[in-house]
């Protein structure tokens, strides 16, 4: 069975979604979160037991997120990577890390060709994108990049 993979990426996915608004730290300086972290970690099991220094001893929290009206998402794929006959990436470190090189490099390519692409879209912002569907076209797609 050949194989083929295809690298893939995006931009504007997790920070879309949410907003982080209070870290660790932040939770520890009010009196009632601190003390709900603490009862929280007291039964809890250490997932770090088996490392050494700090690590071990750091708590379980739940992280400040606040939701966010999301932003366009972008997406593009490269192109497909045959993988049929290449068996010697398995054994062969010095092929390995040149098709990782390729890899790496196609990806950082397309996420500043993404990031430049979404610098210049003037439909990036929720509002932008919904003023277009209101006065424009209620039943079209609102316009895109050809990549």
């Amino acid at each position: 069975m050949a194989s083929v993979h295809v690298t893939a990426s995006n931009i504007n996915y997790a920070s879309s979604l949410v907003r982080y608004v209070l870290d660790y730290n932040d939770q520890m300086k009010v009196p009632i979160m601190k003390d709900l972290i603490k009862i929280m970690n007291q039964d809890t099991i250490r997932l770090r037991a088996d490392a050494k220094g700090e690590i071990t001893n750091q708590d379980v929290f739940i992280p400040g997120l606040l939701p966010k009206i999301p932003g366009r998402f972008y997406y593009l794929f490269g192109k497909p990577i045959e993988m049929k006959g290449k068996k010697a990436l398995l054994t062969d470190k010095e092929s390995a890390n040149e098709l990782y090189a390729h890899i790496k490099s196609d990806v950082e390519n397309i996420l500043c060709y993404l990031k430049e692409k979404r610098e210049m879209d003037p439909y990036r912002g929720f509002l932008e994108r919904t003023i277009y569907r209101v006065l424009s076209a209620p039943t079209d797609n609102i316009p895109t990049f050809e990549p």
